[in-house]
């Protein structure tokens, strides 16, 4: 007869489920984002992470810093800050999340010149938060366009979904 001893170790892990976020990546349907946004800092790649751009807005009201600016109608990329027109609704794991979070925070600082990190933290943090919120209204795997107007309040936001666009059997 064989005994099988159970380990009387109790495990100090905790495993929590994965949080379901989601946030927006860029799309890229040809070079047109590419030619419309050069003078701008240029486009966001296919596939970028971009966040709603709320703090790259210029004040509708009193009109825009410089022309060309496209900031009433864009979503501006994390990483290399390009813009683009159209985003798509997905799935973000945590760690990515944070990590965004941690490329707003210096692009604050070192780019913009936040007047503090903690500024820049709070900044940061909310432009996250508010594309999270955002992409969590939306079905997965949709494409939205952003149209910014003067409302009473600041800066309106409306949102047109399209569905994502396939051709054959392939996404594109």
């Amino acid at each position: 007869m064989t005994v099988v001893q159970e380990s009387s170790i109790i495990s100090r892990h905790v495993f929590l489920p994965i949080l379901s976020m989601k946030f927006l990546k860029a799309v890229r349907l040809d070079d047109s984002d590419a030619r419309l946004y050069a003078a701008e800092g240029g486009a966001a790649e296919d596939g970028e992470w971009v966040v709603s751009g709320g703090y790259a807005v210029c004040d509708p009201a009193a009109g825009h810093r410089r022309a060309p600016c496209h900031c009433a109608t864009t979503f501006v990329a994390v990483k290399s800050h390009g813009r683009c027109t159209i985003a798509e609704v997905c799935d973000i794991d945590p760690a990515a999340y944070e990590g965004l979070r941690k490329w707003l925070i210096r692009h604050f600082v070192e780019d913009l010149g936040a007047p503090s990190p903690e500024a820049a933290r709070a900044a940061a943090e909310d432009e996250c938060a508010y594309t999270a919120d955002l992409a969590a209204g939306f079905p997965d795997e949709v494409w939205i366009s952003v149209n910014r107007e003067p409302t009473a309040d600041g800066v309106g936001e409306r949102y047109s979904v399209f569905k994502r666009l396939m051709i054959g059997a392939h996404k594109v």
